[in-house]
């Protein structure tokens, strides 16, 4: 079924609702001799003053053209049926340069007086091209397969802050290292973002705490593996894998406390103290003594504390799996769905969405999408 059969199905379908604007092809024709009629009935009944006060007929060669009756109008509106709506929005969409909802109404109400907003709206939902460069809404919280670590130190996550406007000397970036489960985190100043310097630091962290078993940033995986391969070079019997960027679930907890480090470092640089000095002495007041445990009750703490951190990671990521299928509804095989591009991986010309179709659905809801050029390898 072509595009066209689609929409023009679509628009019967709502035909019941908007009987008084959809017009089917043998009504117009019917109220077209309807007016030919009252025009020439000597006395008129209510449906033909009706008809008389809404429509009037344009003569366009050997055609009746229903148009809207209203005195002193430079340009008559036309009244279309619902086989000729499909194409006259399409000449207005292209017109428009594909242009959004608004442009289309401001365009079509020229020449037309009964095309509907919803019909634009269905319109637009079949163009190819914009759903390529549609905008999507973000859906925070929302995720389908979370991601979850078992022990403390077994993923980390490495991102960079922007400190150049604020710079202490040299030092312009801060690497921010957090662990996955108890999001304990290590700041380092750094004075470039070159990969070699930041494999540097880590190499210093891994020697205080240990060494990850997978190593992520949302700088992208090619900045990863450089990172990995710098530390391989300083530390040859070093194991670790990268992990996959840009995830949703997994790197927002790293944003989040982006956010809260940057807050911090400026609240306490306004008091005097410069960047470095930030990083190396957060706190400018005294903090009081804390009194120091026996090693087996510091340890049991320790454990403890993991122990209830990973329960829960487990209740959060079944409270976003919950919500994740309450608003994401099920697809069926062999339909159509976009898959939004990263704009770290696509040039300012390229569309923001990819065409799929989906080929198979596991048990966990996880949908094999092929395009264009292959199948997806991320489900």
């Amino acid at each position: 079924m072509d595009l066209e059969e689609t929409f023009r199905r679509s628009l019967y379908t709502s035909y019941g609702e908007n009987k008084c604007i959809l017009l089917p092809k043998d009504e117009y024709i019917k109220i077209v001799g309807e007016l030919l009629e009252a025009t020439q009935a000597p006395k008129k009944s209510p449906r033909q003053f009706y008809l008389l006060k809404k429509y009037e007929l344009l003569q366009c060669g050997d055609v009746q053209k229903l148009i809207r009756k209203k005195p002193n109008q430079e340009h008559p509106l036309h009244f279309a049926t619902i086989e000729e709506t499909f194409d006259i929005i399409k000449r207005a969409h292209i017109a428009t340069g594909h242009g959004g909802r608004d442009k289309m109404i401001k365009e079509i109400n020229k020449k037309y007086a009964n095309i509907t907003q919803d019909a634009i709206t269905v319109f637009k939902s079949m163009c190819i091209e914009c759903q390529r460069k549609r905008k999507r809404t973000t859906t925070k919280g929302i995720v389908v397969k979370p991601i979850l670590s078992k022990d403390f130190s077994s993923r980390a996550q490495v991102d960079l802050i922007d400190m150049q406007s604020m710079c202490h000397g040299q030092h312009k970036w801060i690497m921010v290292y957090q662990d996955h489960l108890t999001k304990f985190c290590i700041l380092r100043p750094l004075t470039s973002k070159h990969a070699s310097e930041v494999a540097y630091q880590l190499l210093d962290i891994y020697l205080l705490q240990g060494a990850p078993s997978i190593l992520q940033s949302d700088n992208g995986s090619e900045f990863t593996a450089q990172v990995i391969t710098e530390l391989k070079q300083m530390w040859p019997d070093l194991f670790i894998v990268h992990g996959k960027p840009r995830h949703p679930q997994s790197q927002g907890s790293v944003d989040t406390a982006n956010c809260g480090i940057k807050d911090m470092l400026i609240a306490w640089m306004t008091h005097g103290t410069g960047l470095l000095d930030s990083i190396s002495h957060p706190n400018p007041v005294e903090a009081e003594p804390v009194p120091v445990s026996p090693i087996s009750i510091r340890q049991e703490e320790i454990r403890l504390q993991r122990e209830s951190a990973r329960d829960a990671q487990f209740q959060q990521a079944e409270r976003m799996v919950k919500r994740s299928r309450i608003v994401f509804s099920s697809v069926q095989i062999k339909s159509n769905v976009t898959v939004p591009i990263p704009s770290v991986d696509r040039g300012r010309a390229d569309p923001r969405n990819i065409i799929g179709v989906v080929t198979e659905c596991s048990d966990n809801e996880l949908y094999t999408i092929a395009v264009k050029g292959g199948i997806l390898d991320r489900k």
